[in-house]
């Protein structure tokens, strides 16, 4: 049995969106990219993954536009996640499809369990990982 964590990433975050910046100003990071203590929130997600032995495979779906960045800020600032199997897929236009896309790329078999999990909600811990693996066997 292996555990893969699917991570959907592709929203905008308008819920959380600021007020209207100025005329011509750059507008705000998304929600899963404004940063805690200078690192991005999806940062520390993947983190309280990649820190649990009992994941195997973590998938994490983004906009397509910012695959390569994210890559290579894993790449420069997080070589810790990328010591598991981080998969980076397009996202869609909905969490919904964002799942399903990773789904799509996911190679499981029947007692493998995949944990979904919301990008921007970063204080998960490893005993609630672990009890929501134990759940799902």
């Amino acid at each position: 049995m292996k555990v893969i964590a699917i991570i959907p990433a592709a929203g905008l975050g308008t819920r959380m969106a600021s007020a209207p910046s100025a005329k011509g100003k750059k507008p705000g990071a998304t929600k899963q990219f404004t940063e805690l203590g200078g690192v991005p929130i999806l940062i520390h997600t993947l983190r309280k993954f990649a820190a649990s032995p009992e994941v195997s495979e973590i998938y994490v779906a983004l906009r397509a536009n910012e695959v390569e960045g994210f890559r290579a800020r894993l790449e420069k600032d997080a070589k810790d996640i990328l010591q598991k199997k981080v998969h980076l897929v397009e996202g869609g236009e909905h969490r919904q499809h964002s799942v399903a896309n990773a789904m799509s790329s996911v190679s499981a078999t029947n007692d493998d369990i995949v944990l979904v999990h919301d990008a921007v909600r970063p204080f998960v811990t490893e005993e609630i990982i672990h009890d929501v693996i134990r759940a799902a066997q």
